[in-house]
């Protein structure tokens, strides 16, 4: 009954959103607003519809209803409830429903907000509710709400596991049980800007002219409403890569981490050019292409973390991606990529270049610069991400792409948008050799610093003698580098933010000017953490052996080559879940029973009440409840502690039709029979075992951290370890424990990692500074201040940011 609901909230999901689809386009089409009324009420239908769909589905997580075989692949009962909750979106089903729902609360916020005044918003509305559909769509044809018995088609009727096969134990973190529904938030949002740009070129071809003129602000909204949302999503991913991978870093190029920057850089890129937009100049084309294909790559980016293609720490649920997906990603390049180009082609009048003024030094061209670089840079990324899957795909040979390969073609890049950022806030037209004096200054500084390394730990990276050009340019280049355009960049915000806050009356424009100068320093502060974070982070390490029988060294011991010393205080294994209810791993004989002859010859785990016992010459038989399923106990000793009465829990062999008058035997031994209130440990399944050691990190005579290291193994899923590192946040530098335990032995590493808190710093700018932009910028923010307009925006468009 449970899943029947589920999958009737589904279907009546899917048919309001394409009858209001359906709707829509043909007003759109015939230019006719028959049954347009209709779309108020099934827009908001097909949200609340699809939120309760995944509200149920959540609650069968939380009460672990593992008759639904999407809850039994993806939790256990023995998980907390937070971690149960992010079991609903540890596979495709569940991703994919969670998606759906926030875009249809998108839809029908739009909806609400805009209405549909004119014939350009029917089309968008309808390629909205289209996308709701399809997910919907998607879900219906592999359901979240499926029976166990697909899984188990041999299974018996009413058939229900004792225990779910628990949740991926690198998902067990605070972290990642907030990144997905970050990073589905980011990618629901840019439903609508997808919408608004696929039907702005739609709308040419037609010949009914553009929509993105009318449209402007709510692209601008929506955009840095997602950029907000997906920062914090590559944010929440590195920090769970720090605290969980147990290798101190917060990134490695791995392909999902990958994958997620894609569209992040595509974004950033996307929201100069929108902000640069002019109906009939710059960006004209190119603005609304970009608005769109940004959500075409939210969708490729989906692909690979959900595909299982890639082998990736990150990639949770495998499986492959199907063809619905393959479809909507075809669906989504054609609107985002293929039909802006043939428009493109197909013009003859190049209005958005700036012939008029031949001055070729323009904030619009330095612009056009920084978007440019932009879309260099998620091409590194797109091309080393693709480039495995081309080349599997047409050799059959398997590649991969090494993490310097991203970090040497995109570093040079990543220099030059920040002495871009630097001359672009440093421009006066007035001045501008002035600005150009100031821009050759901070490049040689840059390149005089790219060959000044005080020794090799300056060095980008190791080169070899076969190594392509640009590996041993940039390579060998040192990391004092960047400490030009950083300053260069952070200068130049500054002074040019600062003098436009003290320059205008509004609050909301001072707010957003202050936003604005957090963004850029923030980016430029990031961009100096990373590099240093990773080639002066230092590691020293240690062994220590009679670890668990007490034996071993409790002193301080010094690390060899550091200022390090470590004393352990005490070895510590715990084994989950500790007194667990007998019926999250026990069958009761009504289950025994109800399944039957499927059960023949495996192994089971069965509880019940002693209602009778019979001793026999070589072994003594228990009822358990009076029922037709026996334990056959063939060891005295344990006879004498089974007693009439007695509630017991017993694993064993379980034969069917076995003897006469029983259906089932249990055949047991002593260790595996015993009282449910205090049951033998072989009985009771073990789901974690955590092994770590109690420790102090000293640097000199001074505590540095402590608490416990080690790591936790899963044994019932592959044996699979999850680091338990202490991290000692500091003020320059973290102190990164990891302790590996094995056979009495600890290995123990110590590394010292700076620029952490610079990082943490970086980010917390990006995110306040967008947020203060989307509330409070005069023109597009949430908080409108009409009666006092941004002063710092005239007619000229070479002052807007």
């Amino acid at each position: 009954m449970s899943l029947a609901v589920g999958t009737a909230l589904l279907w009546l999901a899917f048919g309001a959103s394409a009858s209001a689809a359906a709707i829509l386009a043909r007003a759109y089409l015939v230019d006719d607003d028959a049954y347009l009324d209709a779309v108020s009420k099934l827009t908001p239908a097909a949200a609340v519809l699809l939120v309760a769909a995944l509200v149920h589905l959540t609650y069968q997580f939380v009460v672990t209803d593992y008759s639904n075989a999407y809850v039994w692949e993806n939790t256990a009962s023995y998980l907390p409830v937070l971690y149960r909750v992010t079991g609903v979106y540890a596979a495709n089903e569940g991703s994919v429903l969670l998606w759906a729902a926030i875009v249809s609360i998108v839809a029908m916020v739009a909806g609400a907000v805009r209405g549909i005044p004119d014939r350009h918003a029917k089309l968008i509305h309808a390629l909205t509710l289209g996308l709701v559909a399809y997910f919907t769509g998607m879900l219906l044809a592999q359901s979240p709400f499926a029976s166990i018995r697909s899984q188990f088609p041999g299974a018996p009727p009413g058939f229900v596991p004792t225990s779910g096969q628990g949740l991926n134990p690198l998902l067990v973190d605070p972290y990642m049980a907030i990144h997905p529904p970050v990073m589905f938030t980011a990618y629901a949002l840019l439903a609508m800007p997808f919408a608004i740009g696929a039907a702005h070129f739609v709308s040419l071809f037609r010949g009914n002219g553009g929509v993105f003129p009318t449209w402007h602000g709510s692209v601008t909204r929506w955009l840095r409403l997602s950029w907000l949302f997906l920062t914090g999503a590559v944010a929440l991913g590195g920090l769970w890569s720090y605290t969980v991978l147990g290798w101190g870093g917060i990134w490695a190029w791995d392909p999902v981490e990958t994958a997620i920057l894609i569209p992040w850089l595509f974004l950033t890129a996307t929201l100069h050019a929108v902000t640069a937009y002019e109906p009939t100049g710059r960006y004209r084309v190119l603005a609304p292409a970009m608005t769109a294909t940004v959500f075409a790559l939210a969708v490729y980016t989906t692909s690979v973390v959900r595909s299982g293609v890639f082998r990736s720490v990150h990639s949770f649920a495998d499986g492959g991606i199907g063809a619905a997906f393959l479809v909507l990603m075809a669906l989504t390049v054609a609107l985002g990529i293929v039909a802006p180009v043939v428009y493109w082609l197909r013009e003859t009048d190049d209005t958005d270049s700036d012939a008029t003024d031949r001055h070729w030094l323009r904030r619009s061209n330095l612009l056009h610069l920084a978007v440019l670089g932009f879309g260099l840079l998620t091409f590194v990324s797109l091309w080393g991400l693709s480039f495995p899957l081309l080349r599997n795909a047409i050799t059959g040979l398997e590649v991969s792409v090494e993490a310097r390969y991203y970090n040497l073609w995109s570093y040079p890049l990543v220099l030059g948008i920040l002495l871009l950022l630097g001359f672009y806030m440093d421009y006066d037209h007035e001045g501008d050799r002035r600005a150009l004096v100031g821009l050759g200054v901070f490049t040689a500084a840059t390149l005089v610093g790219a060959v000044v390394a005080p020794s090799e730990t300056w060095q980008l990276a190791t080169t070899r003698p076969d190594d392509a050009v640009v590996y041993r340019v940039v390579g060998s280049a040192s990391a004092l580098s960047v400490l030009p355009p950083v300053a260069y960049a952070i200068l130049g915000t500054v002074k040019r933010t600062g003098g436009r806050i003290l320059a205008t009356t509004s609050r909301n424009a001072k707010l957003k000017e202050t936003g604005i100068t957090f963004i850029h320093v923030g980016a430029a502060l990031l961009v100096l953490s990373l590099p240093f974070m990773y080639l002066f982070a230092g590691q020293a390490s240690v062994m220590a052996t009679g670890v668990g029988d007490g034996s071993m060294d409790t002193s301080r011991q010094p690390i060899q080559g550091a200022d390090y010393s470590v004393r352990i205080l005490e070895h510590s294994r715990t084994e989950f879940p500790q007194d667990p209810s007998v019926g999250t791993y026990a069958l009761s004989t009504e289950q025994v029973v109800r399944r039957g002859a499927s059960l023949n010859g495996s192994v089971q785990t069965v509880h019940g009440t002693v209602t009778d016992v019979r001793d026999g010459p070589r072994a003594t038989v228990v009822q358990l409840d009076g029922s037709s399923v026996w334990l056959g106990l063939p060891d005295t000793e344990t006879n004498a502690s089974v007693a009439a009465g007695q509630r017991v829990v017993a694993r064993g062999q379980l034969m069917w039709n076995f003897v006469p008058s029983a259906d089932a035997v249990v055949l047991v031994g002593p260790e595996t029979v015993g009282p449910v209130a205090d049951p033998p440990e072989s009985v009771v399944p073990t789901r974690v075992v955590a092994e770590g050691v109690s420790l102090a990190v000293y640097e000199g005579d001074r505590l540095r951290a402590s608490g416990i290291a080690g790591q936790r193994r899963y044994p019932e899923q592959g044996g699979m370890q999850v680091r338990d590192v202490i991290i000692d946040r500091g003020l320059v530098s973290d102190t990164y424990v990891i302790a590996g335990v094995s056979d009495g032995t600890a290995s123990i590493t110590v590394k010292r990692i700076p620029f952490v808190t610079l990082m943490r710093l970086a980010i917390v700018l990006l995110l306040l500074g967008m947020g203060l932009v989307a509330l409070f910028d005069p023109r597009y923010g949430a908080v409108t201040d009409a009666a006092a307009p941004d002063t710092n925006r005239d007619a000229n468009p070479e002052v807007a940011d």
